[in-house]
């Protein structure tokens, strides 16, 4: 169109290319774009132009870069609308931020810029996630009180906060609010209430708010199903969880990774482990893309129940399926080898994570100690704790104690005692 000259592009031509670099991430391109624009002739950015830039600086949380050229839109006298608001708050949100959202908030309503149900909600979500209920229901009364009606996203963000926070009788009158007002209640609704209930361990009445899910034209979702199950398996309810696991496939509803790792997880802990092994068998049959963590799920289960020469098989076979042991795997080994008294493995396993890309940390520093005392190699574990100082990680409070106990024995080195001090 430049070079042919017989269409000139718009505004709406630039802000329509524009707009595709930012969904496909290349905010570069667009910020380049904008400077094009202002090569042609009557064609100069407007609202739309900057703020479509900002609302992607922000989604990608280069707040700074967003801020600058919400800077140079002023500048150039171009007034800021609700959008470009709303895109910033949403951006310094994403960081926690809360004080600068809520400056925001203030200068764009000096401005005469009235905030939409959108702008509001980003607020309640972030000082709900920040455990500010109070300030999220202030913002509500805000809404309100500009005659802008709350949505379910305002009131699944409140009742996720109270859930957060163990106070589930709010969290259930807030759900109760929902009701009362129509069709406000959805999937996601249901599954922040049975996630709180799961978390509290009220299963029971996790379980009523899943039952009443078909009278209120709900259906159950892969996460409605998950956390459940979730909940269930924490309280050792594991034959409902592995029917509820049945139930939910043949309803349609197919498992993803976390449903698996969810199930896997509360068979290794209620002492299911044949079965778990069965589950991963299976999964790997049908050729799931399955991920280190599920992996993980199942070695450390093998470990905790004994049997080493498994875990040993199943972590080394890992590569030839295309997956790499990261710094959990690699720790949950070494504690299973040191329990089994296998300590020279277990250190040899230590050299050789360096090698593969995941350094070892304060945790694994921490559990082959642990083990290299508990299998009276202390000699070697103070060896160990100088390492780990020396690479800026310190000691745990169960190592902690494990080496207090030593020395109130005599049984190591005085000068460990050096060690203990820079470690607290």
């Amino acid at each position: 169109m430049l070079e042919a000259g017989h269409c000139k592009p718009n505004v709406v031509t630039f802000n329509t290319l524009m707009k595709g670099f930012c969904m496909s991430g290349d905010n570069t391109a667009a910020i380049q774009l904008l400077g094009k624009m202002e090569e042609e002739r009557g064609c100069e950015p407007n609202i739309v132009s900057f703020s479509t830039i900002i609302d992607s600086l922000c989604k990608d949380t280069l707040i700074d870069e967003a801020f600058n050229l919400f800077a140079e839109m002023i500048s150039r006298g171009i007034t800021p609308d609700v959008v470009t608001y709303t895109s910033l708050i949403h951006g310094v949100c994403k960081l926690g931020q809360w004080k600068q959202a809520t400056r925001l908030l203030d200068e764009m309503l000096s401005k005469g810029i009235f905030p939409d149900v959108c702008t509001f909600n980003v607020l309640v979500d972030t000082f709900c996630k920040e455990g500010m209920v109070m300030e999220a229901k202030s913002v509500i009364q805000k809404m309100i009180q500009r005659h802008i009606q709350p949505d379910t996203i305002t009131y699944n963000s409140l009742m996720d906060g109270y859930c957060l926070r163990g106070e589930m009788d709010k969290a259930r009158q807030v759900f109760d609010v929902m009701i009362s007002k129509g069709s406000m209640v959805d999937v996601q609704s249901c599954s922040i209430l049975i996630h709180g209930y799961c978390k509290g361990k009220m299963l029971d009445k996790a379980y009523k708010i899943f039952k009443e899910m078909p009278r209120m034209e709900l259906v159950p979702d892969t996460v409605t199903y998950s956390t459940l199950i979730d909940g269930l398996c924490k309280v050792g309810r594991i034959q409902e969880a592995e029917e509820l696991f049945s139930e939910m496939q043949g309803c349609g509803q197919l498992p993803n990774v976390q449903t698996y790792a969810v199930i896997l997880d509360g068979l290794c802990n209620n002492h299911q482990l044949s079965t778990a092994v069965e589950l991963l068998t299976e999964m790997e049959a049908r050729e799931l893309e399955l991920d280190i963590v599920i992996y993980n799920i199942v070695i450390e289960g093998l470990c905790k129940a004994g049997e080493i020469e498994s875990a040993r098989d199943l972590f080394c076979g890992l590569s030839s399926k295309g997956v790499q042991p990261n710094v959990r795997t690699h720790t949950v080994m070494i504690h299973g080898l040191c329990h089994h008294g296998f300590i020279v493995e277990a250190e040899k396993l230590l050299r050789e994570m360096g090698g593969k890309g995941c350094s070892p940390n304060g945790w694994t520093y921490n559990t082959i100690i642990r083990g290299f005392i508990n299998n009276n190699e202390t000699s070697r574990a103070t060896r160990l704790i100088q390492e780990m100082l020396e690479r800026g990680f310190s000691a745990d409070a169960s190592t902690m104690e494990l080496i207090v106990d030593l020395l109130s024995k005599d049984t190591v080195d005085p000068g460990l005692l050096a060690l203990l001090k820079d470690s607290v």
